[in-house]
């Protein structure tokens, strides 16, 4: 038993970091409110809210689609490609689709001033949103870690 004391405080004591401890729960914590604050705070496309308040609303119904990758159908590495037709003041235009999702049969569509730049109410995030949402709970546990002198 005395031997078994003497393994945990020497544990304790050259294994165990304190500093490095409480620098990783800084880090766990900060990307748990990351996760809460971006599902809490969903970006809202103000492109779209300004095409609804002037009625610049289109349905486009797909023409053709094809599937441009080597995978089996349906597959999330497939891209999908698909052509829509949509009709404004009698004049027609076309929407040319590419992602990953099946496409559907009908979509809705904003357009800004021309109905020629039409596009789909999806906000995709930023790459430097995407980078930072790792760079800052990385970089609160090294502050931590660094003012408990663990660096």
């Amino acid at each position: 038993m005395k031997e078994l004391v003497e393994l945990l405080e020497e544990f304790g004591t050259s294994v165990f970091n304190f500093s490095a401890f409480v620098a990783i729960v800084v880090m766990i914590v900060f990307f748990v409110i990351e996760v809460k604050w971006a599902r809490s705070h969903t970006p809202s496309d103000k492109r779209v809210e300004k095409a609804i308040h002037l009625g610049h609303v289109v349905e486009a119904k797909r023409v053709k689609f094809w599937d441009d990758a080597i995978t089996p159908d349906e597959q999330p590495t497939s891209w999908y490609h698909a052509t829509y037709t949509y009709e404004v003041s009698g004049k027609q235009y076309t929407y040319k689709y590419l992602e990953h999702e099946y496409p559907p049969m009908v979509i809705k569509l904003y357009y800004m001033n021309s109905p020629r730049k039409a596009f789909r109410g999806k906000k995709k995030p930023s790459a430097i949103s995407k980078i930072l949402f790792f760079i800052i709970p990385i970089a609160a546990g090294v502050g931590v870690l660094y003012l408990l002198g663990g660096i």
